[in-house]
């Protein structure tokens, strides 16, 4: 089903955008253990995409199963964001979002992910740039030349088309989407919220969280349903994020919230299950921790196991032996490392 058509027909719960977490690999696990409604990439720099940054490439992978896909974009710079625009669309991304709500230090240093909120302006003229460049590659077959990106960029593209078995005949226009949060040291939902709803987006999706507060503390969903009330009458969808633990908790806050999405983060984390509240054996998360390393590994065949410990260490979250476990699993390097380690995984009682 085309994207726009789902988000206008139904709720959706989807898996949010994390970034170092929602890598292929990652999303390859998820669609075959329980598929979301709605799967979005972890960020990339506009910057980084639309000026060279070939291994950047890499983030915006992804195989038809992944779909319906939306490539999230971060940075501060307008007119990045309008070549990231017709590169992703390029990539037959079935929508593009704008992150406003990343809490890193090292992007809001910048004036990206969560800093945009202090500056509505810069704000206003990314949302529009994103636009246009949607616009221009949906009516403009020669958009993505007049570019005139590095050579090496073009071939790049052509290996994610590839990857992706896109079909160049069937052009798609993405939706376009913002994520953002509450405000910087306080919620300031009556003001920003609003200045959002000016502009041609599909949907909005709110963290229910002040950049201050990071990840720290509880989600706010009464200021989530707030959001929602703002935004009656504009036509925007609005989706809610922070703290979801299953997919029935999920569909209770979306009745309750009356929100129009839902997507869930860090309880995905290790356990991809959560999308269909199925609690998982000891031995059903180590065969996903080993698939998860022999995918990462046929995907990243030249890259070390570093950037996947996080993960790792996600799969023994509430297991009797995990302060045990995560000693073993900070030192992974390798898949025959993961092997050796099965006997104290399964140690842990399978009766969770």
């Amino acid at each position: 089903m085309d994207l726009r058509q789902l988000i206008n027909q139904q709720p959706v719960i989807g898996l949010s955008p994390m970034d170092g977490i929602t890598d292929e690999p990652f999303r390859l696990i998820q669609t075959e253990i329980a598929q979301p409604d709605v799967i979005f990439t972890e960020f990339v720099s506009a910057e980084g995409i639309s000026r060279g940054g070939f291994k950047l490439y890499d983030q915006l992978l992804y195989k038809p199963q992944e779909r319906p896909i939306i490539g999230q974009l971060f940075g501060k710079d307008p007119q990045s964001f309008y070549a990231g625009a017709i590169i992703l669309a390029e990539l037959g991304f079935d929508g593009i979002d704008i992150n406003m709500g990343c809490p890193a230090k090292t992007v809001t240093a910048n004036g990206s992910g969560a800093a945009l909120i202090e500056n509505p302006q810069l704000a206003s003229e990314i949302i529009k740039s994103v636009a246009n460049g949607i616009n221009d590659w949906h009516t403009d077959k020669n958009a993505l030349k007049k570019l005139k990106l590095k050579s090496k960029l073009d071939q790049v593209i052509l290996r994610n088309q590839k990857y992706s078995q896109l079909k160049i005949s069937s052009k798609i226009k993405p939706t376009l989407s913002v994520k953002t949060r509450l405000g910087i040291n306080e919620s300031i939902i009556d003001q920003w919220i609003p200045h959002l709803l000016k502009h041609p987006i599909d949907f909005l999706t709110i963290h229910g969280r002040t950049l201050k507060q990071g990840y720290a503390g509880q989600a706010d969903w009464q200021q989530i349903g707030r959001v929602v009330r703002l935004a009656k009458g504009s036509g925007i969808k609005i989706w809610g994020n922070g703290d979801v633990q299953n997919r029935t908790q999920a569909q209770d806050y979306l009745k309750e919230f009356g929100v129009d999405g839902i997507l869930i983060g860090r309880s995905a984390m290790g356990n991809p299950w959560v999308f269909s509240d199925h609690l998982p054996t000891v031995s059903e998360k180590y065969r996903c921790l080993l698939y998860h390393a022999q995918i990462y590994q046929a995907t990243f065949p030249l890259r070390r196991f570093d950037s996947l410990r996080k993960n790792f260490l996600s799969y023994a979250v509430g297991l009797p032996n995990a302060k045990q476990l995560r000693q073993k699993l900070v030192h992974i390097n390798n898949i025959s490392d993961i092997i050796d380690i099965e006997t104290d995984f399964l140690s842990s009682t399978d009766s969770q």
